[in-house]
């Protein structure tokens, strides 16, 4: 029965861990390491520090429906039900170059994981966002709770190549958005394509599965946006309709993968068209990834291209265990504006428990731009 796992450990430093509780590469977070996409030699389930917490329940009572738990990282386990419930926090520190500071909590989510059969299950993630935000320059703080559908969607699962997906859900475009929260990235910060290229999330329909190769499986997606968006964002503005896919080839034993994308979008009778190319590859400790993406059409604001390359390294296991350089360059040109930016951003990720990751980072650039501000980011997450 699938389980919350909320944060995969980085022994094996994966490019970009998405330990989420139901991935939206529609595999179930029992089986898999950080994720299936991910390269890693090393285990996903074991707490570094104090390996029982991984697997002993801090809470648990007996009950007619079986034992309910609850697990650090994990969640609350509802016995024979196929229920789990559990969430996560961020606090960060931002302060751009030039700007006071902000301190605030990014957001509280709630992820409910609900599957009574083998072959369905729901998934829902419900974030409550402004909850608090404090201007360094100013004496009162802001707050105006909100609550937004970040996720909603169900699975039916007719065998392992063949699983079908109706609802809201993020839209499979690269491997950064596939679970985009910040406990499950290696970066305060996110690249900047994949903020401005695409919408986060699709609501509608998709088909997707792995099917095995023989030397690799292949995973697809064939998805599209045929209601209207469900709690949309504003960054960028929600299109009304869309059609895409995506294939990813994984090496079995994770040291590469290799992954293709398209999406048409449309709004206002209007057409943008995005092709996109990304990868993973496990060089000893080094993890390296990277994704381009380039975007054409008649949506102005949607005329771009951009490549990222990151990289992550254990910087001495035997004496500083699971902390990690962090490192990413960007190059992001809106083409026909004058915004194209060389970015830098330079990092340490430290993952003490499974439960709790602490990061910081400063982003280095030749301009800012509405899109690029140089700064200092620093979070704190924690997965319950």
């Amino acid at each position: 029965m699938a389980v919350l796992v909320a944060a995969g450990l980085l022994v094996a430093a994966p490019a970009h861990p998405q330990p989420s509780p139901v991935r939206d590469d529609g595999a179930s977070a029992e089986s898999a390491s950080p994720s299936t996409s991910q390269p890693s030699s090393g285990s996903s389930s074991v707490d570094p520090v104090r390996p029982s917490l991984a697997y002993e329940p801090l809470l648990g009572i007996d009950s007619p429906i079986g034992a309910i738990e609850y697990r650090a990282g994990r969640g609350v386990h509802f016995g024979w039900t196929g229920l789990n419930v559990g969430g996560f926090s961020t606090v960060e520190f931002d302060r751009p170059d030039g700007d006071p500071g902000e301190l605030s909590i990014d957001s509280v989510n709630l992820l409910v994981l609900l599957q009574p059969f083998e072959y369905v299950r729901g998934f829902a993630e419900i974030e409550v966002g402004d909850i608090f935000s404090w201007q360094t320059d100013e004496s009162d703080v802001d707050s105006d709770p909100s609550a937004h559908v970040e996720r909603l969607f169900l699975d039916v699962t007719l065998d392992d190549p063949l699983t079908g997906r109706f609802g809201k859900f993020q839209t499979p475009v690269g491997r950064w958005n596939l679970v985009p929260a910040e406990p499950f990235t290696w970066t305060a910060t996110d690249p900047v394509i994949t903020e401005t290229a695409y919408n986060e999330h699709t609501t509608g329909g998709a088909i997707l599965g792995t099917v095995d190769l023989g030397f690799a499986p292949l995973s697809y997606w064939v998805y599209g946006q045929f209601l209207d968006p469900l709690d949309p964002g504003n960054t960028p503005p929600p299109i009304n309709r869309s059609v895409g896919s995506r294939i990813q080839l994984d090496q079995s034993f994770g040291e590469w993968s290799f992954g293709a994308s398209f999406l048409a979008s449309e709004k206002s009778d209007e057409w943008s068209y995005l092709g996109g190319l990304d990868a993973l590859w496990q060089v000893g400790p080094l993890a390296l990834s990277s994704e381009f993406m380039i975007e054409r059409g008649e949506l102005e604001e949607r005329e771009l291209w951009g490549i990222y390359l990151q990289g992550v390294l254990e910087i001495w296991p035997e004496v500083l265990p699971e902390v990690f350089l962090t490192g990413r360059y960007e190059h992001f040109d809106p083409m026909g504006f004058d915004r194209k930016a060389n970015v830098f951003d330079l990092g340490v990720t430290w993952t003490p428990w499974l439960w709790l990751r602490l990061k910081g980072g400063y982003r280095f650039a030749d301009r800012q731009t509405d899109d690029v501000q140089r700064g200092i980011n620093l979070s704190i997450s924690v997965v319950f």
